[in-house]
């Protein structure tokens, strides 16, 4: 990928959150990259906490940020990746205090597990979700089996220039990790819109080979700006008719055992407006691999809130 200059990777001791460390771990040095690894202690948990408990206990705050800073370097402490690796801990809201952490540090990427503790399989939980919506750079979501490189890629396209910066991700990543690359462009046949005229169909299975050949064509011709590297990877193309575009791309990526798709976004702050209206979000709520989010070239920081704050500083 282009050269990260600071990633902020945030952990929450599950298994997924430490893949994603483990991610973050591998790209940071392949990017000579700052790390900045964050847990958050949930200020509700603390105030429920401290409106039961006597007053008599000890600081309730500074006794879980000390749990968490014992409970990492526990699970690090035989790991040959993550070992001695510092944990920033703070007691705040989990997204906005990420996002806050981001924003401070002036991070261009974020690394986190696809699920947490309180979502645990399937697809993107709560958390990753909200952070996908409102990052202002690139977000890889991180699935609990794939700490290590990539072996398969695809890159989905749909003519943009965002998905023309996540293509050149996808080589980049594919060149690192010596991955199979897979370039792909999801659509929708026009012979599927327009039932209105059957039993006379739009297309003979003629004419629909030459428009698929004709987009097939457009999707080389597009990805020639990266013509260069790609040729050290032998990617294969697909263009790929389906009713729903990222159905289409959550089935390809199963067919072909893909471990990492990587797709551009149009919103700056909401998934629903994203290339492709809601593609993005069916893809990172439904797919089984991990999953880079690109933004568009001039997306802005989003703005701070009351909710986007930390609520305590950093300890």
């Amino acid at each position: 990928m282009d050269r990260a200059r600071s990633i902020v990777a945030p952990v929450d001791f599950t298994p997924c959150s430490l893949a994603a460390v483990r991610q973050a771990v591998r790209i940071a040095k392949w990017n000579q990259a700052r790390l900045d690894v964050l847990h958050v202690v949930a200020e509700d948990v603390v105030t429920e906490l401290e409106g039961v408990l006597s007053p008599h206990q000890q600081d309730i705050r500074s006794g879980l940020v000390e749990d968490a800073r014992r409970e990492w370097q526990r699970l690090t402490a035989s790991d040959d990746a993550l070992r001695g690796l510092p944990l920033s801990v703070e007691v705040g809201h989990p997204v906005g205090s990420v996002l806050q952490r981001l924003n401070d540090s002036g991070a261009d990427l974020l690394v986190m597990g696809v699920h947490g503790a309180s979502h645990p399989g399937g697809g993107a939980g709560t958390v990753a979700t909200a952070c996908v919506r409102k990052a202002h750079g690139m977000v890889l979501l991180v699935r609990e089996e794939q700490a290590a490189p990539f072996k398969s890629i695809v890159a989905c396209i749909d003519f943009s220039p965002t998905s023309l910066r996540a293509l050149n991700q996808a080589v980049r990543i594919a060149l690192q990790d010596g991955a199979a690359l897979h370039v792909l462009h999801v659509f929708e046949g026009p012979w599927h819109r327009t039932h209105y005229r059957a039993p006379t169909p739009l297309a003979t299975p003629d004419q629909q080979k030459q428009y698929i050949d004709g987009l097939r064509g457009r999707l080389e011709s597009f990805c020639k700006p990266l013509a260069t590297e790609m040729g050290y990877l032998n990617p294969q193309f697909h263009v790929l008719d389906h009713r729903g575009y990222g159905d289409g791309i959550t089935e390809f990526v199963r067919h072909y055992n893909v471990e990492l798709a990587v797709l551009g976004t149009k919103g700056k702050t909401n998934l629903r407006y994203m290339l492709w209206g809601r593609t993005a979000e069916r893809v990172v709520r439904n797919s089984p691999c991990s999953i880079l989010v690109v933004r568009p070239e001039d997306t802005p920081a989003p703005q701070e809130t009351a909710a986007a704050r930390p609520m305590k500083p950093a300890v």
